[in-house]
């Protein structure tokens, strides 16, 4: 899979666009979402960047794969860690998780690979400060350091 310059238009795009396409369909509203919603707008991604960093996520993906599993079937961790790592801006990891949330549930739907997708870029992105190490004003961490390692407070 080729590599895009880190908290790159494209390298941002790319992970809307798995989160459109993870479960095998990019619906619609998602579409619409993304042309319309002010969050998604602010990260910098037209309707023809989405259009193009689709057509070369298939392409990379196509090489020797077949074509009968969904991107969540064909994907593994060390992949979807290699797509998320390349947004390292707390700014851009908030906005694009919050994208991601939206996206997944334009549909009124949760698909099990919007999940897993969410669930990698919250552990690859959230730390006991918040997501990308900035604090997400009125969400609090309730679970401190010590509390994951079975310590007493």
């Amino acid at each position: 899979m080729r590599h895009y310059p880190h908290n790159s238009p494209k390298a941002i795009a790319r992970i809307l666009a798995l989160g459109m396409l993870i479960d095998g369909v990019a619906e619609p509203e998602e579409y619409k979402l993304i042309e319309q919603d002010d969050i998604l707008r602010a990260l910098g991604i037209d309707s023809p960047l989405l259009d193009t960093v689709i057509r070369e996520f298939y392409e990379d993906l196509e090489l020797g794969q077949s074509m009968t599993r969904t991107l969540d079937q064909r994907l593994t961790a060390g992949d979807l860690s290699r797509v998320l790592e390349e947004v390292s801006h707390p700014f851009l990891q908030q906005t694009l998780l919050r994208g991601m949330m939206r996206i997944a549930l334009a549909n009124d739907e949760l698909s099990a690979g919007e999940a897993r997708l969410i669930r990698e870029a919250l552990i690859q992105w959230t730390s006991d400060k918040g997501v990308g190490g900035l604090p997400i004003s009125g969400n609090h961490p309730r679970r401190r350091q010590s509390d994951r390692a079975g310590l007493p407070n």
